[in-house]
């Protein structure tokens, strides 16, 4: 047992969230079995047990049907409006569902705690809503939620296809995410200015960044950062596969992709993106460091180490060395400490102050979700002129949504991603090429979670759905097949 392990299994904080993250989908399935209604259920529907062998050949080609339709579904989010994607999204599901029907044994192999945390947040969502005092405007917010649960069932179906499909996906986020970046800097240079986007009327004008928008709807430079961040974990993490296998060339193109969305995030100006980054970084060079002086396969290479200190130095510097370089830049990342002295800044303290307000009266179930019943109910307690379509953070949102049960089990699904992550990365059940995959789509995470910690763009499809994508990668790729896995009883 490494030192990580050692310290997760000791912890009386974590102790609760660990013994989560330690628990198989075999220890799930054996508890439904041996209860008495929730068993009987389950049976009835054909659930319980492996997958049929006569059903497995259809399973397997179902879920490649699904990976063309989520293929088209990622290339649809980087210019398409957000009825389409939901419309191709719920689609997507209604084929799952068909599936099923036939053969669902073939399809998903068996639920996972991630699985079941995801249905206690929908339920959680689904108890705000009938507890709400706008019952009938929190039911649109429940149908858009229900709609971004309906992609991560889509893609637990897909996932179900390995750790070769799951990377297939992340490159087509590199190139995507290329050419969004691609587009940005032909914008840039330009000077192609967004529709959608604040300008404070205190700064002076040369200093205002010309910010890169791509070709997301809407027309948003926050929305770009927010897209980008898994963009930018899915092509590092591409880089470090095909290092892994040896195709040095297609690895360093993958690097340069990666070099030049993190250059476009931090030409979109966004503050949140630049937090990303930052998060990001810790994530994705933790890992790698935990993998490289830990990782038996890895030990026998003793360059990696004195390797993994110098690209550490080189990228921290790179970054504060672009950063400098540019006025404009320094002075939008100085915004962030700015508080009351930056208009927008001062704006969402306001929208902050009164949402926590909100929670105060409505601490438990919430008001309901959707920001329709958010602007319903924040006019009782805005401050005069500082009108708002959301909270501008989505763990506030969410704790003005769905009060204290939902963020609970939001902020539980997280650190139990975290902790799962981490004792799959520190088990031998695992191959490298998957313990890469899973960092990197952890640091995705890491990276939505932080931008979304002081802005609401993560409730749009675009980067909404590729959220609940690598929750969804991730709730499989940890997935032990033996219960006794994480507790280091093989």
């Amino acid at each position: 047992m490494t030192f990580l392990k050692s310290a997760l299994e000791s912890s009386l904080l974590l102790r609760p969230w660990v013994s989560l993250a330690e628990t198989s989908g075999l220890t799930i399935s054996d508890w439904i079995r041996n209860s008495g209604f929730l068993g009987g259920l389950y049976k009835a529907a054909g659930k319980l047990g492996g997958p049929s062998p006569k059903l497995l050949w259809f399973g397997a080609l179902f879920r490649f049907v699904m990976v063309i339709g989520v293929i088209g579904l990622f290339v649809l989010l980087s210019y398409q409006s957000t009825g389409v994607i939901g419309a191709v999204t719920i689609l997507l599901f209604m084929l799952v569902l068909v599936g099923w029907a036939f053969f669902r044994p073939a399809i998903l192999s068996r639920i996972t705690i991630i699985d079941i945390l995801v249905i206690c947040f929908l339920a959680s969502a689904v108890l705000s809503t009938a507890f709400s005092s706008f019952f009938h405007t929190s039911l649109i917010g429940l149908a858009k939620m229900m709609t971004f649960v309906a992609g991560y069932v889509v893609f637990r179906v897909i996932s179900e296809n390995g750790s070769t499909t799951i990377g297939v996906l992340m490159g087509l986020l590199t190139v995507i995410g290329l050419s969004e970046s691609v587009l940005g800097f032909y914008q840039y240079i330009n000077h192609i200015e967004p529709r959608a986007t604040w300008t404070d009327p205190t700064l002076n004008p040369e200093l205002q960044m010309s910010r890169i928008f791509g070709s997301l709807q809407p027309a948003n430079p926050n929305l770009l950062a927010g897209f980008l961040t898994p963009c930018f974990a899915a092509a590092a993490g591409c880089a470090l596969l095909l290092f892994r296998k040896k195709t040095f060339w297609i690895s360093l193109g993958c690097m340069g992709a990666a070099a030049l969305i993190l250059v476009a995030i931090i030409l979109t100006g966004s503050r949140g993106g630049f937090l990303a980054i930052g998060g990001m970084f810790v994530c994705m060079f933790g890992y790698l460091g935990h993998l490289v002086w830990h990782d038996k396969e890895l030990a026998r290479f003793k360059w990696m180490k004195p390797a993994w200190l110098i690209i550490l130095l080189v990228s921290v510097l790179a970054i504060a060395g672009g950063v400098l370089s540019s006025e404009k830049i320094r002075t939008r990342v100085a915004s962030i400490f700015a508080m009351r002295e930056d208009s927008s800044i001062s704006y969402r303290l306001n929208v902050y102050n009164s949402a926590m307000n909100m929670v105060k009266d409505n601490p438990v179930v919430g008001i309901g979700p959707g920001n329709s019943t958010f602007k319903l109910v924040y006019g009782l307690y805005m401050v005069p002129g500082y009108n708002a379509l959301g909270a501008y953070s989505v763990p506030l949102e969410i704790a003005v949504e769905q009060g204290v049960i939902g963020l609970t089990i939001f902020l539980s699904l997280l650190l139990v991603l975290i902790l799962r992550t981490f004792l799959a990365i520190d088990s031998a059940y695992l191959t490298l090429q998957q313990k890469i995959i899973a960092g990197s789509l952890l640091t995705g995470i890491v990276g939505s979670f932080m931008y979304g910690i002081f802005d609401t763009i993560w409730y749009r499809p675009s980067v909404n759905l590729l959220f609940w994508f690598m929750v969804a990668a991730l709730a499989k790729l940890t997935e032990p097949q033996n219960p006794n896995v994480f507790k280091g009883k093989l």
